[in-house]
């Protein structure tokens, strides 16, 4: 089979592998080492985003319910201005739960206090001093505390090393041990070349347990097909319809309902919750369950900082003018503009 580029984010062949519980974008260097829960939360655009892809589509009933369930009058307001309402309104409601005063505050003062304060729960989780330290230092102490728990989680000695070398030693870590686990050989292997062995190798074997055939197919065209084939099989396995759907609704559904079904295993009340608060809930009361929960892809890798695959064997990392592989054109506004469409719904929906 020819080897060719895969970039996962633009090409739209895997933007729901294992559901996209994180972003596909390349070499996202502080992805792996964030909360589960900031993980998950990536795919948003801005604060409180999640609630608002659905309505540019023309969803006014479920804007009206979710401003009514925060005691909102609705009368003679269009969607922006509710939107805007809601958005105020949410952010507010989280702040008091933060004990941060809300009187006389504009909503973007109100925003950054609440980053601050949910910064300074993270860093006390973890051990960290929060005493005259702002978000900027906060996040990178979060960020390090956090990349040295998975380095030794992995067996790799933190002493003495600096963020970008542990970064380094997790990646290759894990992607030895993924080699490993699909009988790949490292010898003498740089880990450009390891990637794409991986991922192909990873994605045959996908495709060979659903009965796919892959003889003289593009690797992209395999990936598509074994993502249909599972969010398909998962989508009836809990009974939820897909006609007329895009195969990124379907996911966002099924990743909804996987949550609301975890927050009911832990207790937690899922009654006028947004997906968001109910990760944010969920990473409070037992993190791990989500982790594994973000774990379940079907590909290995995805969202540990490798991109797809590159030309000669190199992963891809930025694609340069709507380039989307090296050397090629750019695509045309008809060949782009239905993926772009996909991966905008289906990461509004978180």
């Amino acid at each position: 089979m020819k080897k060719k580029a895969i970039g996962f984010t633009i090409a739209g062949a895997l933007l729901v592998g294992g559901y996209a519980t994180t972003s596909l974008a390349a070499d996202n260097d502080r992805s792996s080492s964030n909360s589960v829960s900031e993980r998950w939360d990536m795919k948003g655009k801005g604060f409180g985003q999640e609630h608002f892809g659905g309505f540019f589509k023309g969803n006014s009933e479920e804007l009206i319910k979710k401003a009514k369930e925060l005691g909102i009058t609705t009368s003679g307001k269009d969607a922006e201005t509710l939107m805007k309402e809601i958005r105020d309104a949410k952010i507010k409601k989280e702040a008091k739960e933060l004990g941060i005063k809300t009187s006389g505050k504009e909503i973007d003062t109100l925003v950054e206090e609440v980053k601050l304060a949910k910064l300074k729960e993270k860093a006390k989780e973890l051990g960290i001093s929060t005493t005259n330290k702002d978000a900027e230092v906060l996040r990178d102490e979060i960020h390090m505390a956090k990349l040295k728990k998975e380095a030794k989680k992995l067996g790799i000695a933190t002493d003495g090393k600096d963020e970008q070398t542990l970064r380094q030693e997790i990646k290759q870590t894990t992607l030895n041990k993924k080699a490993k686990e699909l009988g790949i050989s490292t010898d003498g292997k740089d880990q450009e070349t390891l990637v794409q062995e991986v991922l192909t190798a990873a994605i045959k074997k996908e495709a060979k347990s659903l009965g796919i055939a892959v003889d003289g197919k593009d690797i992209r065209e395999v990936a598509q097909e074994v993502t249909r084939a599972k969010v398909k099989a998962d989508a009836k396995k809990r009974s939820i319809t897909i006609d007329g759907k895009t195969i990124p609704e379907i996911a966002s559904e099924i990743k909804k309902k996987k949550i609301e079904n975890l927050a009911k295993e832990l207790g937690i009340s899922t009654k006028n919750q947004s997906t968001r608060e109910l990760i944010e809930a969920i990473e409070k009361k037992d993190p791990n369950k989500l982790e594994a929960l973000e774990d379940e892809g079907f590909f290995p890798l995805m969202g540990k900082g490798y991109g797809g695959f590159g030309p000669g064997g190199h992963p891809t990392k930025h694609h340069k003018k709507g380039q989307r592989f090296e050397g090629e054109a750019p695509p045309s506004n008809n060949e782009m503009q239905p993926q772009m469409n996909e991966q905008a719904e289906f990461e509004n929906e978180m």
